[in-house]
């Protein structure tokens, strides 16, 4: 074993010695709750595939993944883990009878063997990636076979594991599978200790087919969202909404000697009122943003859980769309992102002004809009290379270059067709829970 590994060991196992594991309680915070052992979740579910999915986004991965599963007959239902109280609430709400979900267990091995020994898993997949070494460790010690399905890893995640010494064979050697979005992934785990003759390039799990249902006709779509902001992304916010608002006054008042910017042309309707859907990743976000832009003196409309059953959210955007004077929609609910992309005529997808490596751009791509990221989208680059590719999306250097993709994007006669070129992106890379499966019986791990 490693030295890096042999210390973490050692640490986690004096913590976990005070902090053992507790019995489930009702209503327990995600803290508390990592310390539950077994539990009801883990005796449903004894026997079958224990899915680990860290956050909010990776639960809609593993959406894939269960269906996937369970379409290769797979037991039902599924154990399914993960880290926060977001993430909780929509695997129980869109996976139910598929998963029993539960808060991940901390990373103790007091607290990991208590769930191991209940749940007895057939086998662990662990979705994107989540390297934690105490799960994968005693997982292998009872012979259950770790698989990293859709997996990615950053080059400054592999030098930093490589440099702690937490890395390597003792690790991720025997019974740990790989899965990567790409071919730089696949080398990067390599690197970290997965045998090449155990990876697998599959592709990224959230880049799902088109919806089969006919979503609202392109040009009529009034909306440009601003999906899974991060706070310090509230000023580009600001200024792509700034732009939105000279773009409706000018097509007010009929200043422009273009037909199609006064909205008379089909393709350019939704455009001419133009209306900007921010939807923060959390609530932090939503508080930053909702802030900035009173202070900048624009009506904020607001969409939340207590407010969203009072009107259909394509109601609530064709209502904001029709309004007079700077204004700007919060969407504030979970859930209804996607559907939000259906109803715009561009994306811009968060975590990727700041520092934060960018966020799901399958989604709104699957859904027909052009999409735009910032530079720093170095977690989606597979998903952003793939739409650029096809013609469907722009990297902005920064600001500058983002505020003038999307002026350019208001005048553009054919922005149908940078939508129709992310659905062909989106259709193209669909299909990675297959190949992932096709990979597992191959390697002779399914049940």
């Amino acid at each position: 074993m490693s030295a890096g590994l042999a210390i973490y060991r050692a640490l986690t196992q004096s913590v976990g010695a005070v902090l053992g594991p507790l019995p489930p309680a009702a209503d327990a915070s995600p803290w508390r709750a990592g310390r539950t052992g077994a539990g009801e979740e883990t005796a449903r579910a004894a026997g079958s595939v224990w899915i680990h999915a860290a956050s909010l986004g990776e639960v809609g991965a593993a959406r894939a993944w269960a269906l996937a599963l369970a379409a290769r007959r797979y037991r039902p239902p599924f154990l399914l883990t993960t880290r926060t109280a977001a993430g909780l609430a929509r695997a129980r709400a869109d996976l139910v009878g598929l998963v029993a979900a539960r808060i991940a267990p901390h990373d103790l091995p007091q607290i990991v063997d208590a769930v191991l020994d209940d749940a007895c898993p057939w086998r662990l997949d662990i979705i994107e990636t989540e390297i934690w070494p105490n799960l994968i460790v005693e997982s292998r010690k009872r012979g259950v076979a770790v698989a990293l399905v859709g997996a990615s890893v950053s080059e400054r995640t592999t030098a930093r594991l490589t440099a702690l010494g937490v890395a390597g064979a003792s690790l991720l050697g025997a019974g740990v599978y790989a899965l990567p979005q790409s071919d730089a992934h696949a080398r990067r785990f390599a690197r970290l200790g997965v045998p090449e003759a155990r990876i697998r390039v599959i592709g990224d799990l959230k880049a799902e087919p088109p919806p089969s249902q006919a979503s609202r006709p392109f040009g009529s779509r009034p909306a440009l969202v601003f999906g899974s902001l991060r706070p310090g992304e509230e000023r580009v916010a600001r200024l792509v909404a700034d732009t939105l608002e000279r773009h409706r006054a000018r097509a007010g008042a009929g200043s422009a000697s273009s037909g199609a910017e006064r909205g008379d042309d089909d393709a350019f309707a939704g455009r001419s009122r133009a209306v900007l859907i921010v939807a923060p990743r959390h609530a932090v976000g939503e508080a930053l943003t909702k802030a900035a832009f009173a202070h900048a003196g624009y009506e904020v409309g607001v969409r939340d859980e207590r407010t969203r059953g009072d009107r259909t959210l394509e109601a609530w955007i064709e209502e904001l769309a029709s309004r007079k004077g700077p204004r700007v929609g919060l969407l504030a609910t979970r859930g209804e992102l996607a559907a939000a992309y259906e109803r715009a005529w561009g994306a811009i997808v968060g975590g990727t002004f700041s520092e934060h490596g960018g966020h799901n751009v399958w989604e709104a791509a699957s859904r027909g809009c052009p999409v735009l990221v910032g530079p720093h989208h170095d977690e989606v680059a597979v998903a952003v290379e793939a739409v650029r590719a096809e013609g469907g999306g722009i990297a902005a250097a920064d600001e500058r270059h983002a505020i003038a993709v999307v002026e350019g994007w208001l005048l553009d006669g054919d922005l149908a067709q940078r939508g129709l070129a992310s659905i062909r992106a989106a259709a193209s890379a669909a299909g990675a829970a297959d190949r992932g499966l096709d990979a597992i019986e191959s390697w002779g791990l399914a049940p």
